[in-house]
């Protein structure tokens, strides 16, 4: 008898293999099924409202969905804050290249948009660990929290240098005018 290369393995029989069904493809593909759920709603609304609220409390961004297309560098090396199920959909999902555009985010949808660790939004203020730590503190991750939802306007930099726990608005400013750079003129109207 001569031994049977690992690909013969997993071969259905028809095709003359053993039919063995290997174990790290098949987590992947229940990872995938999680995250089509997931990300699409389909199937329990009660597993989706629970891990939308896990997802949602990683390193204080408040992200959710917007997770998956984020860029990967640096920040999602260290997934140790999340449950082991959770840090495999992540894992998994990076196994994809995705690419999607801001100009085809409208609307509610706009106001989401990540702030921080955003490839299309290219924003170097926030690259900044201090500065990127005070957004986090003062709970401004997203676009839209740069708006004054009062005035129907965007933030004044002096208010938005007391949420981050400045004494100047120099930063705040810079960042504002930073987002306005980076979005397409009907966004930023």
């Amino acid at each position: 008898m001569h031994w049977a290369p690992v690909g013969v393995l997993h071969l259905p029989l028809k095709e003359g293999g053993q039919g063995l069904k290997c174990l790290h493809t098949q987590v992947r593909v229940f990872r995938l099924q999680a995250l089509q759920r997931l990300l699409y709603s389909a199937g329990s609304s009660t597993w989706s409202i629970l891990a939308h609220a896990f997802l949602r409390h990683f390193q204080g961004l408040r992200y959710d969905q917007q997770l998956f297309y984020l860029c990967p560098r640096g920040f999602l090396r260290d997934l140790s804050r999340l449950l082991v199920f959770y840090q495999d959909l992540l894992r998994t999902w990076k196994l994809f290249s995705t690419a999607r555009s801001v100009a085809a985010t409208v609307g509610a949808d706009f106001l989401v948009e990540p702030l921080l660790h955003n490839p299309q939004l290219r924003v170097q203020a926030v690259e900044s660990r201090s500065v990127h730590q005070s957004l986090v503190l003062a709970e401004v991750t997203r676009v839209g929290d740069l708006l004054d939802y009062d005035r129907g306007d965007w933030l004044d930099p002096v208010m938005l240098a007391w949420h981050m726990g400045l004494s100047r608005p120099h930063t705040p400013q810079h960042v504002l005018q930073e987002v306005k750079a980076a979005l397409m003129p009907a966004a930023r109207a």
